[in-house]
């Protein structure tokens, strides 16, 4: 169910779901045989969405560019992001126990775009998952499809834990976003999509979703904190990936 028109008084954080409660949204979805797309707004996607108005958030985010596959103009990234947020099912929106100032730019410019979702979820409910370790139990026995730039070394790491990986389609920047699309339709049986991309990845789980009829998730530094346990560390992640590309 899609969201509508702003109304005067709307808060989005009355109605934020949990983080059980957006996993038993995601289970219904599979077990019914529906379409359903989480896309998570965090700071790099609300930074593009302001960035014709605030240009020093884009400033401030130049260190994680790259990373984040933003590989075209400010003002395509902007109207994609805005597209998906428009018809994402779910949207991951930042609370302000976690980061006021986004909460406040959020409210900002949903009122902006006159736009209030139906259904939201902490921006982080799967980074939540993981680190309250609810996410592998979840997962087990469910038919994933993981994409992404690590999606090829993910795949060990899901079997292990009772996944059936359907399907490793690799994504890097917003210029490999028609390709993973067009891999992800191709296979045949799976339930969910695990799309850890950046913001490529917010834009595409709509599509995904709307495409196949089944759920796409925005699945973001989840998945490197699978992998990494312990030693996840986000910014060494992107002083790494800025350093190869040098």
């Amino acid at each position: 169910m899609k969201g509508g028109v702003f109304l005067r008084g709307f808060n989005f954080e009355k109605s934020i779901l949990t983080t059980k409660q957006t996993l038993t949204h995601i289970d219904l979805a599979i077990k019914e045989g529906k379409p359903l797309s989480l896309s998570r707004f965090g700071i790099g996607e609300l930074t593009y969405l302001f960035s014709g108005k605030i240009p020093l958030l884009v400033k401030h985010f130049e260190r994680y560019k790259d990373y984040s596959g933003i590989t075209r103009s400010e003002e395509t990234i902007r109207q994609e992001l805005i597209k998906a947020l428009k018809t994402s099912d779910l949207t991951g929106l930042p609370p302000s126990f976690r980061s006021e100032f986004w909460a406040d730019k959020t409210q900002e410019i949903l009122k902006e775009l006159n736009y209030s979702p139906s259904l939201v979820c902490s921006a982080w409910v799967m980074h939540d998952a993981v680190l309250e370790g609810s996410f592998w139990p979840w997962i087990k026995g469910k038919r994933a499809v993981i994409v992404g730039r690590r999606s090829t070394e993910a795949v060990p790491l899901f079997t292990q834990n009772g996944v059936t990986v359907a399907g490793a389609i690799h994504l890097e920047g917003y210029e490999g976003i028609a390709q993973a699309h067009s891999g992800i339709a191709k296979l045949p049986e799976w339930d969910i999509a695990l799309v850890s991309a950046g913001i490529p990845a917010t834009i595409l789980v709509p599509r995904i979703a709307e495409s196949t009829g089944k759920v796409a998730i925005d699945f973001g530094h989840a998945l490197d904190m699978l992998m990494d346990g312990e030693r996840y560390n986000h910014l060494k992640l992107v002083d790494d990936y800025n350093s190869e590309k040098d």
